[in-house]
């Protein structure tokens, strides 16, 4: 029979460089990449004949050849570290009484994990720089187009998509700079056998493990049991969630305007061949959006057992084991498949301008806070001139009776002309410009940090 594939991971979601990071031929090639840089370690440091390293080198070129042979051992064997020895033992001559020498098998998965990790940041700063790069591109030819600003659902006062769009390329930034101070502490290996002592190695111990993380490019996790402490992917999956929630916020906030009752914004949508609706051909719907929003909450989930997973017995038990199949490559997978359909959005995002104009015309009484403002400003006590614009708006059954209502409660102290100009949203954004400008220079120099990092990842 077969492989039956079931999750839509294998078929629907996903960039498939980054699926093929956490693909069983290259998590055999990680595995076999661990136990390589042991031998050669070792070998340096002359406990076994130089030609050893060589033979398991060969042997990785064609690893994914063996497989199917490892998947039958394991079903013997009820191990899968232990199958993997197995049939490179069979395939190889001179390395059964050296490999895996002084070894468990989380040596071998948590470190193999680590470089899994290190090949997905690559990609995913990638993802995040595009993002990045797709909302800057937004903030930087709209920091001056007026829209309405909306607080619990309700109009406020105005706001420019510069601004709007600046406050989630803010929140971006403070996740690049989180993943650049985190990553150093989440690529560790280590190489210490089943309690962490380093017993099976010998009195070198240290000196290997240090060696061999070091040909591995990763950092040393000072204090093991037989796992790498699972604090490392709890913080790491943390910001994943962390991100996911700016991303389906920001992706929420589309949804919303590109409604028909509003219609300020939305997806691109392909009119030649795109099928809003099986049953409504009218329909254009936000569909890519949505979808963004539903994987995000599917990320958030996948903490929880994470978190679970961390509480061990001792100095390991196996709880964690198979629920880490699931939450490390599939965070990874729909994290960086968000921002990248996310970025697509807003590559194609479509601007009416001219709606948002009118939208916040339509009602005059989203500038009572600039009719405050005048107010003060012709030296009105702030209290009072609240309250005076509070009657105003009260007593006016549609929109278009605040005006009139302002100059009939509050004509003493305003005129005609600069009650005008006070309802002029062009006059009321502040330092929405400024805002904009300082959000972008800021977002510039975390774009240049994240290609250093990426620099260094595949130093």
């Amino acid at each position: 029979m077969g492989t039956v594939e079931i999750s839509p991971i294998d078929y629907r979601y996903g960039r498939m460089e980054v699926k093929s990071i956490f693909s069983p031929e290259n998590r055999l090639k990680m595995m076999l990449l661990v136990e390589h840089a042991v031998l050669e370690s070792r070998a340096e440091f002359d406990l076994l004949p130089k030609s050893v390293p060589d033979t398991l080198k060969h042997l990785i070129s064609s690893s994914a050849s063996m497989l199917v042979e490892i998947n039958q051992e394991e079903m013997k064997t009820r191990h899968d570290v232990m199958a993997i020895i197995n049939v490179v033992n069979r395939h190889s001559k001179g390395l059964g009484e050296y490999l895996h020498s002084g070894m468990t098998s989380n040596d071998v998965n948590d470190t193999a994990t680590a470089l899994q990790l290190k090949s997905f940041l690559y990609l995913y700063i990638e993802a995040i720089n595009r993002l990045l790069k797709a909302i800057s591109n937004i903030v930087k030819d709209n920091g001056l187009t007026v829209m309405m600003g909306r607080t619990h659902g309700q109009h406020a006062s105005p706001i420019t998509l510069g601004l709007k769009m600046s406050v989630f390329l803010g929140e971006m930034n403070r996740h690049a700079a989180r993943l650049i101070e985190m990553y150093p502490r989440l690529l560790v290996g280590k190489i210490r056998g089943p309690v962490g002592s380093g017993a099976g190695l010998g009195p070198r111990a240290l000196e290997i493990e240090a060696q061999s993380l070091t040909i591995l490019g990763l950092q040393v996790e000072e204090n093991s049991t037989q796992l790498i402490g699972r604090d490392r992917y709890i913080e790491f999956l943390s910001l994943l969630v962390n991100i996911s929630a700016t991303i389906e916020r920001l992706a929420t906030e589309i949804r919303n305007l590109q409604r028909p009752e509003i219609a300020e914004l939305g997806e691109g949508f392909d009119k030649k061949n795109q099928v809003g609706s099986s049953a409504m051909p009218s329909k254009m719907n936000p569909i890519t959006s949505e979808n963004v929003c539903s994987l995000a909450r599917l990320i958030r989930g996948f903490l929880t057992p994470e978190i679970e997973g961390s509480i061990l017995w001792h100095e390991r038990d196996l709880t964690n084991s198979a629920l880490e199949r699931f939450t490390i490559p599939y965070s990874c997978i729909l994290s960086d498949y968000i921002a990248v359909k996310l970025s697509e959005v807003l590559e194609n995002l479509w601007i009416d301008r001219k709606r948002m104009m009118q939208n916040i015309l339509s009602d005059p009484m989203s500038m009572s806070e600039s009719v405050v403002y005048a107010l003060t400003s012709k030296g009105v006590p702030r209290s009072e001139a609240h309250e005076l614009v509070r009657k105003a708006s009260m007593n006016s059954s549609s929109p278009e009776d605040f005006p009139k209502n302002v100059l009939a409660i509050a004509g003493k102290r305003i005129s005609g002309s600069e009650l005008a100009y006070a309802l002029d949203p062009k006059n009321f954004i502040g330092a929405s410009k400024e805002i904009c400008s300082m959000t972008l220079k800021r977002n510039a120099s975390t774009m240049r940090d994240l290609d250093k990092m990426r620099e260094v990842l595949v130093s």
